[in-house]
């Protein structure tokens, strides 16, 4: 019993004392910061969330937990989450980042239709815990924006050469302009698809791997392709002897496993480079 009446005032000091620690601590805040892109392209995006965590308290605190999960255009992604033990200093703030990687395929079917769009909307939700003096503190998270998403290269078709002609078949080298607006090179994994002219199907495309285009720049590959008057019909070889007409390419071009779809067509002026048949 006399033990138990000498424990009396020290259980009642700690008391005082963890009433008086809970009444002086301020709980620490968190802000949303930035929203970064490491790497971006045609395969996926790198994308961190940095958010600010403030302690406005005398003494330090540490990152106990957090959890965290990442939608982007409306589809969960798979995301990290920053280490335990980060250290937020006394009167001081810390950067915590949230860090993901986005794989395009796995939030539309169309790439096309994706990179068609301005913008990439993205919606983060979660906690994070805090280890504190009067236990374990937890903060929301919640924050939702946007970031560029990759542009569909351009394509334009050029005037083609005939370099070859005769009465049953003609030899063409189409001109493809291909025009990267990206901040990041565009990779040339081969182009399949065919090539109509004056509106009836003429061959198609098969075109090996080529350098990539610099971010900001332009490039033209030269299609070659042989015209078969018997199979194609007569309003592809008239279109070829008077020298003007339609030329449409409907195809696809891997960009490094991504798969971008493209139609594209324009009335040209065809080049004779020769004209002796054979």
């Amino acid at each position: 019993m006399r033990k138990i009446l000498w424990l009396l005032p020290l259980l009642a000091g700690c008391a005082l004392l963890r009433s008086a620690v809970s009444s002086a601590f301020e709980k620490p805040t968190l802000t949303f910061k930035d929203a970064r892109l490491p790497s971006i392209d045609f395969d996926g995006a790198e994308l961190d969330l940095v958010f600010l965590v403030n302690n406005p308290n005398s003494m330090g605190i540490d990152l106990a937990k957090a959890t965290y999960a990442l939608a982007v255009e409306g589809k969960q992604v798979v995301a990290g989450a920053p280490k335990n033990g980060l250290q937020i200093p006394a009167h001081g703030s810390t950067e915590v980042t949230f860090p993901a990687h986005v794989h395009w395929n796995e939030i539309v079917p169309a790439l096309a239709a994706l990179f068609a769009q301005d913008q990439v909307h993205y919606k983060a939700s979660g906690s994070i815990g805090l280890n504190s003096p009067i236990g374990l503190v937890e903060l929301p998270l919640e924050h939702e924006g946007t970031f560029s998403a990759p542009k569909m290269p351009v394509f334009e078709i050029g005037s083609p050469r005939i370099t070859g002609l005769s009465l049953t078949s003609a030899q063409l080298s189409i001109p493809l302009k291909i025009a990267n607006s990206n901040g990041f090179p565009l990779p040339l994994g081969g182009i399949l698809g065919d090539v109509s002219l004056a509106g009836s199907h003429v061959g198609h495309i098969s075109l090996p791997e080529a350098a990539p285009v610099p971010a900001g720049n332009e490039t033209t590959l030269l299609i070659p392709l042989d015209v078969n008057f018997l199979s194609a019909g007569t309003a592809a070889a008239q279109a070829i002897k008077t020298g003007i007409a339609e030329v449409k390419i409907d195809a696809t071009l891997n960009a490094a496993g991504a798969t971008l779809p493209f139609r594209v067509a324009k009335t040209v002026e065809f080049q004779r480079v020769t004209s002796g048949t054979h």
